[in-house]
Parts: C-alpha cells; sequence; structure tokens
C-alpha cells in the first residue's frame, strides 16, 4: 500500500509540475526597429477669400432682409474661398449647408446646391493638389414650385447661419 500511496504521490507532482511549467517555457523571439521617425496629420481647412454677393437667378441683386421670394424663386449667394488641404490621400467635398431654417417653416419649401465653374476644381473631389487654390462658389437656394394652396406664405428663414462645408469624404487610392 505504501508503495503505491508513494507512486500516486509521486505521479500526482509530477503532473502538477508538468502542468505549472507548461506556461511559462518560452519560445524563440527577435526584433528589430522600424524604419521612419515622426509621422504628422495634414489638414483641412477653407476661409472665405472675400465677401460674397447675393442674386436672383437673372443676376439682379436680391436683398434676403428686404426681397420677398414666392414659389419657383431661385436665388444665389456667390463667393470666392481659399482652400488650404494638406494630406497624401486626403478627398474632400465642398457642400452648401442652409443653417437657421426651421424645417417646420420655410425651410421645408427650399433646396440648395453649389456649382462652380473654377477651372481644375470640382465640388465632389477636392484633393491635396488643389492647396493654395481659389474656388468660386455660387450655392443655389430655390423656393419649390410645386408649393401649393397656401404653403409657405409668410414663413421665414434666416439665410445668416447658413455654411459652406469643406469635409473629407475618403482616402484617395493610390
Amino acid at each position: 500500500m505504501k508503495k503505491i500511496t508513494k507512486g500516486a504521490i509521486a505521479l500526482g507532482a509530477a503532473a502538477l509540475l508538468l502542468a505549472g511549467g507548461a506556461g511559462t517555457m518560452a519560445a524563440w523571439s527577435d526584433e528589430a526597429s522600424l524604419g521612419g521617425g515622426e509621422v504628422t496629420a495634414g489638414h483641412l481647412r477653407i476661409t472665405e477669400a472675400a465677401a460674397g454677393a447675393w442674386t436672383w437667378a437673372d443676376g439682379e441683386t436680391f436683398d434676403p432682409a428686404t426681397d420677398l421670394i414666392v414659389p419657383g424663386d431661385v436665388v444665389e449667394y456667390t463667393a470666392s474661398y481659399d482652400l488650404d488641404v494638406a494630406g497624401t490621400n486626403l478627398v474632400a467635398t465642398l457642400t452648401p449647408t442652409l443653417g437657421g431654417i426651421d424645417e417646420t417653416g420655410l425651410g421645408q419649401y427650399l433646396t440648395v446646391d453649389a456649382q462652380s465653374d473654377t477651372t481644375g476644381i470640382t465640388l465632389g473631389n477636392i484633393t491635396e493638389a488643389n492647396d493654395g487654390d481659389t474656388v468660386e462658389v455660387t450655392t443655389t437656394i430655390t423656393f419649390d414650385s410645386d408649393t401649393m394652396d397656401q404653403d409657405g406664405m409668410d414663413l421665414t428663414a434666416n439665410l445668416a447661419g447658413s455654411t459652406i462645408t469643406l469635409e473629407q469624404t475618403a482616402p484617395a487610392s493610390n
């Protein structure tokens, strides 16, 4: 009995040693440094180069403070903006946003769009190649001509909160 007991204890101790030591076994490894140094993030900025002007679609001056619009009217805001774009794979889109507009007020009857005739610039594909460029953007606001009955009458929209946004859309493919 004593030999069996001693054998069982020895076998148990051996099993514990093997199990405990299994997690501490070291595997071969080596390392080398990565080549390189500091990495710097790019940026995306837009500033108004010159104050813009409001016009009716026919080019006549439009004053948002005093002129009244009706269904079918189109007004435009044209301004120049300086682009500051840095990032090797940066792609951005330039879009206008009507701010300060209550979607239950006149805003629900207005649509906004932007276009530019500036050579070499596509509003949906601005890249580092456009860094330092000045782009002229015409933001068009249209009062929906399908507005019926008395919808939209005497409602207001505060265009003073409107913005033009330069936003990264995707990295350029290499």
